[in-house]
């Protein structure tokens, strides 16, 4: 195997993926290990080495082959790439990642917000003459995370913040969010916050035990699949809430693309369908006309396509200040 090897880390709040990615991004190897939430910056620099050796004995490629690595992170990234802090990781304050792990890789690595990296994922599937000039990405995991390309290019703002759509308020006398305000878009529409309303919505309801043993077994998605009530409820309550934050976002970006991503999106057509329909009943008509909203391209695996995309750029650059 030849050429331009890269590895991307997506980190997140529950799971955390790793692709093997050739220089055309073509995925030549993928995992998928539980998130330790409790880890040490160090021990997760350790882990993500850890993983970058398992993509290349998988597949049968040696380290001299691989050009750099990215890593998405769940937190807020400052513009040096600093991770500042975060809900998913609440013991890391103010970590230089990077400085962690690229002693032991010896390679390129670039570190940014995991969402952003998805973003960066689902837009390098578009063809360049197709690309939108505005991309809003949110991703719908543990937490809710946020991320906008303008030309392709992230939008950080100065302290890094820009983008954080989970804590867009849309209920100021709502849910307590994990941030310590009230009503975020996050303890609405992130999983966590979906499955702990349904099972609200279950201790103050009487459910069939059939429907309520089949939830248990398989799990929120599935109950919805199923026809359960109770979990449809919750599913709409939070896609209402993403209807309220991403019209805002319509009408002061005017995006053409919201990306959806993380494990509720896996839904699919009956979680994306109807916020494209409310997005275009609230927004203003022109951008509602023209916004388009997708699932996440690469599925649960977009973020780690994008880390390991962004570091085939940033290896392409290291070889070009090289000549």
């Amino acid at each position: 195997m030849r050429g331009c090897l890269t590895v991307g880390i997506d980190v997140g709040g529950t799971k955390t993926a790793a692709v093997l990615l050739t220089d055309a991004g073509q995925v030549v190897a993928s995992i998928t290990e539980p998130t330790d939430r409790s880890g040490s910056p160090k021990e997760v620099a350790e882990f993500a080495e850890s993983l970058v050796d398992h993509l290349l004995r998988e597949a049968s490629c040696s380290r001299d082959l691989l050009k750099a690595v990215g890593i998405g992170l769940p937190g807020l990234i400052t513009p040096d790439r600093i991770f500042r802090d975060s809900i998913i990781l609440p013991a890391w304050r103010n970590v230089d990642f990077q400085s962690l792990l690229q002693p032991r890789l010896g390679i390129p690595l670039v570190v940014d917000n995991d969402t952003t990296m998805a973003a960066l994922g689902h837009m390098a599937t578009i063809p360049k003459h197709q690309r939108p000039r505005c991309l809003v990405c949110l991703t719908l995991g543990t937490g809710v995370g946020g991320a906008i390309l303008l030309d392709g290019i992230p939008l950080r703002g100065i302290d890094g913040t820009a983008g954080q759509v989970g804590h867009t308020v849309v209920d100021p006398a709502g849910r307590r969010c994990d941030c310590g305000n009230l009503g975020c878009l996050n303890a609405y529409a992130s999983g966590t916050a979906i499955t702990a309303r349904y099972l609200e919505l279950r201790a103050d309801h009487t459910a069939p035990m059939s429907t309520k043993i089949a939830a248990e077994r398989v799990g929120l998605p599935q109950a919805i699949s199923q026809g359960d009530p109770l979990a449809r409820r919750a599913l709409d309550e939070a896609i209402n809430a993403l209807i309220v934050a991403l019209s805002g976002i319509v009408n002061v970006l005017n995006p053409e693309i919201v990306v959806l991503g993380g494990g509720v999106a896996g839904i699919g057509k009956a979680f994306i369908q109807p916020i494209q329909i409310g997005i275009s009943d609230l927004s203003f008509p022109a951008p509602a006309q023209r916004v388009r909203v997708h699932q996440a391209a690469h599925g649960p695996m977009t973020g780690a396509v994008g880390a390991g995309v962004t570091a085939a750029e940033l290896a392409t650059r290291a070889d070009s200040d090289a000549l």
